[in-house]
């Protein structure tokens, strides 16, 4: 027990330190805000001063320019009088005179015309009889001008403890950052004092912790078992920067003087990086399994399919109205789903994905609905329903449409958002990981950002949507909000062409593959939509690749599922 007393004492004269320590701290905070007012007195006194001397001169040059116009009004008025007065006596006088025989009549008439266009002007002219400028002079402030002074002055400044309350902490990241096995990885820490205020100051750096439990596994790594470094930024927040070495899914917890912070534990996906596959080598598949029928492991015309975080596959069996998985060898696991609307049953499952938490993630074209499940098939929840207003869908059956022009497309975003080719309604829908309508954009047309019947749909890390127009041949690209970037293709089968692009997917460097599914092939571009290469597939409906060995995983109408 000696060193537990030994550690206790020096606990002690920590704590006896840091007292002195703040006491200190508050003499000098107090000497800051007596400062500090101070010059705020000084200042504004000044600055009052100053406004008040400026507004006395304006009211002087107000008032100046307005004597100055009287003034000259006032001019112009005299000079009328004695205008009028003047002209009348001359008038008279001559008129006096007209009546002496002996005045020459002759002169009087020759006068007429200038008595006349004087007499015209005196009363034709605007004379300005009323003041050009009113008296009045206001000083003008509002009540909100005023508030808005009186309450800047009470909001000055914040006293701060400067203590980090965990619980009040953020973790800010890159959520479509794709992570890669020894590449590093950054977030930030933005702390938060108890008061609530945002950190302006560091220092804290050495008192947080960074675990790591990797999914599947019982221990729990510290930062020191990777590459992890904690950087003071110096203004409140902490840069981490680590190296991850494994794959999978990790749970990253930290935690501030033992504390989890908000937002902690958070989860990622730790991905192997590999060597850039040349699609050009591809020429058979590697591996294709599958046929025609209803037993497990056959198929009714797939058209879905994804991969999960574990590598098996899972396709949209669409005929068969069932979800069915397969390991990364194609050998047969498990099937859920039957034929009906009722919770779980499907009608037509054509599109399938699947989210961070493994959910799988079905849109049935025919009941016009979109069902989760988690990872072994269990029911959670579902939404959408058949019409054309928010959150809902139009896609109807008939002998005709249960041909592959009307196969659903959707796919989920890094935060989870789930986006769903809405075909009949021309239109792409945006829906948080619950199901809830977020947003949506698209309509029925050839121009840029309109579509005949959007098929397929992916994501690239740049969190840009990449839709399949099926009606009008061409893949186009939006920003995340849905705001149009570029298009290619057109109909035809040349290289870059389209007939009937369904299934999209895109890989890790952004590449884009096409299942130009009239022409029985898959295109590749890169992302910008330049050509790079095309293998033969009949029929192909959906597509996907595993992000850790870089396959790609094919279904088409003719039964199979095919490994590249």
């Amino acid at each position: 027990m000696k060193p537990k007393e030994k550690d206790f004492r020096e606990g002690i004269t920590k704590c006896e330190s840091i007292i002195r320590q703040l006491e200190v701290a508050s003499t000098t905070t107090q000497t800051q805000i007596n400062r500090f007012f101070n010059e705020i007195r000084t200042n504004f006194n000044d600055l009052t001063i100053k406004k008040e001397q400026e507004f006395l001169k304006k009211l002087d040059e107000i008032v100046r320019e307005k004597k100055e116009g009287l003034k000259l009004q006032k001019e112009e008025l005299k000079f009328g009088i004695e205008s009028v007065i003047g002209s009348c006596q001359i008038i008279e006088y001559s008129l006096s005179l007209s009546n002496n025989n002996k005045y020459d009549n002759g002169k009087l008439l020759s006068m007429r015309k200038l008595y006349q266009s004087r007499l015209d002007y005196l009363a034709t002219n605007i004379w300005r009889i009323e003041p050009n400028y009113n008296p009045s002079i206001e000083f003008l402030m509002s009540e909100i001008e005023k508030e808005s002074i009186y309450s800047n002055i009470l909001n000055i400044g914040s006293i701060d403890s400067n203590d980090i309350l965990a619980e009040k902490c953020l973790i800010s990241r890159n959520k479509k950052q794709i992570i890669f096995k020894d590449e590093e990885f950054n977030f930030e820490i933005i702390c938060y004092s108890k008061e609530g205020n945002q950190m302006k100051i560091g220092g804290n750096g050495k008192r947080f912790i960074i675990y790591i439990n990797i999914e599947g596994e019982q221990k729990y790594e510290k930062q020191e078992e990777n590459e992890c470094e904690i950087v003071d930024l110096n203004n409140g927040k902490y840069e981490v920067k680590m190296k991850l070495k494994n794959e999978g899914k990790h749970s990253i917890f930290v935690q501030y003087d033992g504390l989890n912070i908000n937002s902690s534990p958070f989860q990622i996906q730790v991905f192997l990086k590999l060597k850039q596959r040349n699609y050009n080598e591809i020429n058979q598949p590697k591996l294709t399994f599958g046929s025609h029928g209803n037993w497990d492991g056959q198929f009714n015309y797939p058209y879905g399919v994804t991969i999960n975080l574990n590598g098996n596959i899972i396709v949209g069996d669409n005929g068969n109205h069932r979800i069915q998985i397969f390991d990364f060898e194609g050998k047969f696991l498990s099937t859920f789903g039957s034929q009906g609307n009722g919770d779980g049953q499907f009608y037509y499952p054509f599109g399938v994905t699947t989210n961070s938490k493994g959910n799988i993630i079905v849109f049935e074209r025919a009941n016009s609905r979109i069902q989760i499940f988690d990872s072994d098939g269990k029911f959670i929840s579902k939404f959408g329903s058949f019409g054309y207003g928010n959150g809902q869908f139009t896609y109807f059956v008939s002998i005709i449409q249960l041909e592959l022009n009307n196969t659903v497309g959707i796919c989920v975003d890094l935060n989870d958002r789930i986006y769903a080719c809405d075909f009949n309604n021309h239109r792409i829908q945006i829906f948080d990981s619950e199901g809830k309508f977020i947003s949506k954009f698209g309509s029925h047309g050839n121009g840029n950002g309109q579509f005949e019947n959007p098929r397929g749909i992916a994501i690239n890390s740049k969190g840009n949507i990449i839709v399949c127009d099926n009606g009008h041949h061409r893949i186009q690209i939006f920003d995340s909000k849905g705001k149009f970037l570029s298009m290619f293709g057109s109909k035809g089968n040349e290289n870059g062409q389209f007939n009937n692009p369904s299934g999209i997917c895109v890989d890790v460097n952004d590449n884009i593959f096409v299942c130009d599914y009239s022409n029985n092939r898959i295109q590749v571009f890169n992302s910008n939509g330049e050509y790079i290469t095309q293998f033969g597939v009949n029929y192909p409906t959906g597509i996907t690749i595993d992000p850790n060995t870089l396959n790609i995983i094919v279904c088409g109408n003719n039964q199979k599922i095919s490994i590249f």
